[in-house]
């Protein structure tokens, strides 16, 4: 899904659609296999030297299944290889591919499932049945503490992101609902930047601008909050694809600890939006138009005061035919993005 996929929030723009899904970069990557022990990986995991990226879905393995995974082991069957991603700088390993595997061997060493308060073997072989590891013969717990689970490492040497993994998820998970540029980089980008960025997602005149009062759960609203914030830093930069401008604002700013002056910028901003056009002021034909809406933003946010005659404007600049034409067709061109913003920032304001 991408930020204008019909539904009733957004207006479908076909340029919109074409830049979130723009070309995948050909990548440059190692990739090695290694065979640790469940114990190592229980041991890593506990280090929080594995981690599972946010992009994953949750836990969603039966008991039953958690369990026949441990017999598999204990019985010296062969189980599938996962897949896990190391960062570059902290070396961390993250989970592309086996989570609910690693999360069951977890759970049974820990006791516990995310679902299953105490994790007993069931609908097993006779002799585990209704074991729990503690309850295990001392030889197979050994046995289960030795057994290897293949790995295959994977290492992005170029372009310089991380952004192989999310296409090595997608493949490896082809029934699955793809992932967008914003959940991407909601994981490529994480930490407390983006976790700021997602508070400002929260804020109640936002939310009547967005149209809902909860946020959305594709993180499309959470786009538009970072494209916003990247355009007012840096609309005379903006390079096309917009999908890679707004990778590059937030992997540009993903450690600050402060999303200062984002947040006050934000917030005055949709304040005074509201005030002055209302709610819902983006669904302008036929649900929210992500061009009218970024130029809108950038104009209220660089302009000082708001004019007593702004509806009179607003409702010109609508009926402008330039305006109109940049937030139709090739809304994410380099001279389309900064002609509307100058034809909103002229109409509105002078």
């Amino acid at each position: 899904m991408t930020i204008q996929e019909s539904d009733d929030i957004f207006e479908v723009l076909d340029s919109e659609v074409e830049d979130a899904t723009a070309a995948v970069p050909i990548y440059t990557i190692n990739s090695y296999p290694t065979d640790p022990t469940l114990e190592v990986l229980h041991i890593r995991w506990h280090r929080n030297e594995i981690e599972i990226p946010r992009f994953q879905r949750g836990w969603v393995w039966t008991h039953t299944q958690a369990s026949q995974l441990i017999e598999s082991f204990l019985l010296g069957l062969p189980i599938p290889g996962i897949f896990l991603y190391r960062e570059p700088t902290n070396l961390k390993l993250l989970v592309i591919d086996g989570q609910q595997r690693l999360r069951a061997v977890w759970g049974f060493f820990d006791g516990h499932l995310p679902n299953v308060p105490e994790f007993y073997l069931r609908d097993v072989d006779p002799r585990w049945e209704g074991n729990k590891y503690t309850d295990l013969t001392e030889p197979d717990r050994i046995r289960l503490r030795d057994a290897v689970l293949r790995a295959t490492i994977v290492e992005q040497t170029s372009p310089n992101d991380n952004s192989s993994i999310y296409h090595i998820f997608e493949r490896l998970n082809t029934g699955g609902t793809h992932l967008n540029p914003q959940e991407i980089r909601n994981s490529a980008a994480h930490g407390p930047f983006n976790e700021r960025i997602k508070e400002l997602n929260k804020n109640a005149d936002w939310r009547q601008i967005f149209g809902r009062p909860q946020p959305d759960t594709r993180m499309r609203d959470v786009e538009l909050v970072v494209r916003f914030c990247a355009l007012l830093e840096g609309s005379e930069q903006y390079s096309k694809p917009m999908k890679t401008f707004l990778n590059d604002f937030m992997k540009k700013h993903q450690a600050d600890e402060s999303d200062q002056p984002f947040q006050e910028d934000f917030a005055e901003t949709v304040h005074r939006v509201v005030a002055a056009l209302g709610p819902r002021p983006f669904h302008v034909r036929r649900g929210l138009n992500a061009a009218v809406f970024d130029s809108v933003m950038i104009a209220f946010a660089r302009s000082d005061s708001t004019p007593t005659d702004i509806q009179t404007r607003w409702q010109s600049l609508l009926r402008n035919p330039s305006f109109d034409s940049a937030t139709r067709s090739s809304t994410t061109d380099v001279d389309t993005v900064k002609r509307r913003i100058e034809i909103a920032m002229h109409t509105l304001f002078n």
